[in-house]
């Protein structure tokens, strides 16, 4: 469970409206919302029946994006732009439909070109569904307005 809202600053991203995992605007998108908290990102997902693979069960592509769009927050805070250049991720256990999700992620390594980042997934009661780590290449530095600069 993601600690009280009152003390985690939430992550703004302007110009990313249609993005499939936090775009508002995405009609299908997941529409994630990350907060910091002591270093890390998080957020919470509950999947419906439109996520899900085998009956029941969350789509394994769906859970790998929950990790690879906290993962490219893990960054953003500090001003940086980047995209997942290679990922992998290990699943523990079949997520249940309907049921909250909790997503954090940190960075791992940084160099000025690359950023390795880790992310987890849970149930509620603490119950590890997914893994994952990134290395991500930095194609810029964020603007104020969201834009990445080259």
């Amino acid at each position: 469970m993601l600690p009280s809202k009152d003390h985690m600053p939430k992550i703004s991203r302007q110009g990313t409206n249609r993005c499939f995992g936090c775009g508002l605007d995405n009609p299908i998108g997941l529409k994630l919302s990350f907060e910091q908290c002591d270093g890390r990102v998080m957020t919470e997902f509950t999947p419906s029946e439109w996520h899900q693979g085998w009956p029941g069960y969350v789509h394994g592509g769906i859970l790998f994006t929950l990790l690879d769009e906290a993962m490219g927050y893990t960054f953003y805070p500090d001003g940086v732009d980047g995209v997942t250049a290679k990922a992998e991720v290990r699943f523990r256990r079949p997520a249940p439909i309907g049921e909250v999700l909790i997503v954090e992620a940190a960075v791992s390594k940084k160099t000025k070109r690359l950023i390795e980042s880790r992310a987890t997934i849970s149930l509620r009661d603490g119950t590890l569904v997914a893994e994952g780590k990134a290395l991500m290449y930095v194609v810029g530095m964020a603007r104020k307005d969201g834009e990445a600069r080259p």
